[in-house]
């Protein structure tokens, strides 16, 4: 997914694992920086904000 199609209230799943969330993590995206090698800010559950690459995610369809 590229940055650019990316907006903050967007619901992302991580394509990669990662040491800290597995596999298929869903989260809701709340800062998109300009600088794409900035990553994005996701807020997955109740935890606190990390920060993200656009590469490592996925749009969540909405039903």
């Amino acid at each position: 997914m590229r940055t650019s199609e990316i907006t903050a209230g967007m619901l992302v799943r991580t394509n990669l694992a990662d040491t800290e969330l597995p596999e298929g993590s869903v989260g809701e995206v709340v800062t998109v920086h300009e600088d794409p090698g900035a990553g994005i800010d996701i807020r997955f559950g109740d935890g606190p904000l990390m920060n993200i690459l656009d590469h490592g995610l996925d749009p969540v369809p909405r039903p």
